[in-house]
């Protein structure tokens, strides 16, 4: 069957994908990893496949339902979205198709995962402009980094308690990443959802308290990841960083950073990752001061914003 004449599924915002729909996309999202070599999904859209929200799927009635999704697009709250199309189905207009109805639940802006010359080609036919860059940044990890890092006089750390830290973790997080289109929307269940990830490890979460002030509860914050069996030839990332405002200009940038990347240094690993907004230039410097560099970029295209809600 050609994929021009896929059947198209639309599910609105409160219905959920059944076990076996989850299970075919997130299969058909690995084979668009193996033959793109980017993800094709991140985190929060593939936690979100969890719960009831905005999905087209593209499917062959042809072939099983368990092997049926050809095409997938994900919409967010927020407008934004993830979309991709199998290797075995693609320069036959199915991913204007799922485009076109996922703009129907709410899309306005699609992530281009690695920025590749197919996502800058659809983008270009779908009149999308580029509007947002976020960098995957890399270094090595030496032993020098498994040394404990200064924080400045005055304040102390400590590691994340799951059991009791997850309230003040999340005000914290909206008012650090205030602007920020999706780390600031974080909620307590969306906090807890990560917990319960193979990689969490709470000794790999670091907060930072202000020892003057200790009923203002953590003011500053590292968390790290780690996936399971990770070794000497693997990365370890820097999950997220954050500082509270009125913390910011106090030195806790660097020697915060290297709290966390010397965690990752202790256990062995070979380099160290973070992703960092285009536009967050003091984040940039810090990291460049750091030795990162940039391995690759995600970039998200969005509808022109005269044309937006059209």
């Amino acid at each position: 069957m050609s994929a021009s004449s896929a059947a198209i599924e639309v599910i609105g915002p409160h219905d959920s994908l059944d076990v076996e729909r989850r299970s075919a996309v997130l299969a058909l999202a690995a084979e668009v990893e193996s033959a793109d070599g980017v993800a094709a999904l991140s985190e929060g859209f593939e936690l979100a496949l969890d719960r009831p929200g905005r999905q087209v799927l593209a499917l062959d009635p042809a072939t099983a339902v368990g092997e049926s999704v050809i095409a997938y697009a994900g919409v967010a709250d927020d407008g934004s979205a993830e979309l991709f199309v199998g290797p075995g189905s693609r320069r036959q207009g199915l991913g204007r198709r799922v485009w076109a109805s996922a703009k129907t639940l709410g899309a306005q802006r699609v992530w281009a995962h690695g920025d590749l010359d197919s996502a800058q080609g659809f983008a270009a036919t779908e009149g999308l402009e580029r509007v947002r860059e976020l960098h995957l940044m890399t270094r090595p990890l030496t032993q020098d980094d498994t040394a404990e890092p200064v924080l400045p006089q005055g304040f102390s750390s400590r590691t994340f308690d799951p059991a009791a830290d997850g309230p003040a973790w999340v005000d914290l997080n909206a008012t650090a990443f205030a602007h920020h289109p999706e780390q600031g929307q974080i909620t307590l269940a969306d906090l807890r959802s990560r917990i319960e990830l193979p990689w969490f490890d709470p000794a790999g979460f670091f907060l930072v308290e202000d020892d003057s002030h200790p009923d203002l509860g953590p003011i500053a914050f590292h968390w790290t990841k780690i996936e399971p069996g990770a070794g000497p030839q693997d990365s370890g990332e820097v999950y997220v960083v954050g500082v509270h405002p009125a913390y910011q200009g106090r030195g806790l940038a660097r020697p915060l950073t290297r709290l966390g990347i010397a965690h990752l240094a202790r256990h062995g690993l070979g380099r160290v990752d973070l992703y960092v907004d285009g536009d967050n230039t003091a984040a940039l410097a810090t990291y460049r001061k750091e030795g990162f560099t940039i391995a690759s970029t995600d970039v998200v295209y969005a509808v022109p914003a005269a044309r937006m809600g059209s």
